[in-house]
């Protein structure tokens, strides 16, 4: 009877410790937290062996008939993870259920940046590109006003003094004069004339050279780009030597008085503003050909708005004489600038150790 009544109350107490347990297992309430669609194993009360002095529990094994999980989640295409669903029932959206229902919703720029993740906008292009030719604009002024230039300036001053102040001038332009003028001739001249125009040039030279910069990748338009780019800095840094040489030495136009210098007089014409803009896109382009016939060729071509204004009787030859030297000197300048940064650049340089920066000299 001891026996029976302790083996009793072992039992007894087994089923006090593991009953709970069990219960709770069964009777736990269903939550509503984030469901993932998955088939559950059905939980089996443990069963006890009273042959065996202590009691052991056996999990029966599982039934073949229930199917194994399947993991087939959505996945989010901003962050590459599983998106879990949401119970229909459920309406608490905490902050972590809108985080993940927001990978549903991607961004189209996202997107389209993503193939592109390291080029620069609009803004870091033009902001990048006028740093540089600042930089460049400043080299430019220290080659022409800096520099032996000058005295090129005091030689084309010296060539055209003997020609405005004598008769040459009123010979040569009364010699030119009583030739002839067609109206073929007239209509070329006045076409030729837009090309030393101040309205046309400047709008036509920003135009090329921000397409070069926002279409950079184009081989095309790289070289129209770097045309404009020098054409712009070309007319900076001739256009004040004009202005000086224009009102300091003070000539008037065919018509109205001679071609004699009055230094300082209020007269605005020795030097002719049409040649010296008309000349810079030949030249400019003459600096960037290899060619030695279409050099000559573009050469000869700068030369054409300074006959305009000699075939319309508009300035003396002496005038264009200075207008188109002053182009030449400005365009001579630029190139030397680009020149002494063709020579050396900082390039990045990629090793089997790493990488760097490198130093490129041409010669």
């Amino acid at each position: 009877m001891r026996r029976t009544s302790v083996s009793k109350l072992l039992l007894a107490l087994a089923l006090s410790i593991c009953g709970p347990t069990v219960v709770f297992a069964q009777l736990e309430p269903k939550l509503d937290p984030i469901v993932i669609d998955l088939p559950m194993v059905v939980p089996v009360p443990a069963v006890i062996d009273p042959n065996i002095p202590n009691p052991v529990f056996r999990m029966p094994p599982a039934d073949p008939a229930i199917p194994a999980p399947k993991f087939e989640l959505p996945v989010s295409p901003n962050t590459g993870l599983p998106r879990p669903e949401v119970a229909p029932e459920y309406n608490a959206h905490a902050m972590a259920v809108l985080a993940f229902n927001s990978s549903n919703y991607t961004d189209p720029r996202y997107i389209a940046n993503s193939y592109h993740p390291d080029d620069m906008g609009v803004w870091e292009i033009l902001r990048d590109s006028g740093k540089e030719q600042t930089s460049r604009l400043l080299q430019d002024f220290k080659n022409f006003y800096l520099s032996e230039n000058m005295f090129y300036v005091a030689g084309a001053v010296a060539l055209a003094a003997p020609i405005a102040n004598s008769q040459m001038d009123q010979r040569f332009r009364d010699w030119y004069q009583k030739q002839g003028r067609t109206k073929q001739a007239d209509d070329a001249a006045l076409f030729v004339k837009n090309f030393g125009e101040f309205k046309y040039a400047i709008p036509g030279y920003l135009a090329m050279s921000l397409s070069g910069r926002l279409f950079s990748d184009h081989p095309f338009m790289t070289p129209i780009g770097e045309f404009g780019d020098r054409g712009l800095r070309a007319l900076a840094v001739g256009a004040p030597m004009v202005g000086v040489l224009q009102y300091g030495l003070g000539a008037s136009r065919p018509g109205s008085q001679d071609s004699r210098w009055h230094p300082f007089s209020g007269a605005s014409n020795s030097a002719s503003g049409h040649t010296f803009v008309g000349a810079v896109p030949f030249l400019t382009a003459a600096s960037m050909v290899e060619s030695k016939t279409l050099k000559v060729l573009l050469i000869a071509g700068s030369m054409a708005t300074g006959w305009s204004r000699i075939h319309t009787d508009d300035h003396y030859l002496a005038q264009t004489i200075l207008g188109w030297s002053m182009a030449y000197l400005a365009v001579e300048a630029i190139s030397r600038t680009e020149d002494q940064r063709g020579k050396m650049r900082i390039v990045p340089l990629i090793t089997p150790n790493g990488g760097g920066m490198g130093v490129e000299f041409r010669y």
